[in-house]
């Protein structure tokens, strides 16, 4: 279900998600539920701090 909302949410991929700061992409995930009706909860800032941390991990593997 998390991978759904990012998606949906255009985090799609992992320069996108360590492009933000975690509390703000928190918000910005509420406000995507908020808007969209999205059956889910917003992450936990736990969650999301770590998902930020690897995402900024990750070598890039494929150009655009």
């Amino acid at each position: 279900m998390r991978a759904r909302l990012y998606y949906d949410a255009g985090l799609d991929t992992p320069e996108k998600i360590a492009a933000r700061e975690p509390d703000e992409l928190r918000r910005y995930l509420a406000e995507f539920i908020e808007r969209t009706g999205f059956e889910g909860i917003v992450p936990l800032p736990k969650e999301l701090d770590n998902l930020v941390r690897a995402a900024r991990t990750l070598p890039a593997l494929v150009e655009y």
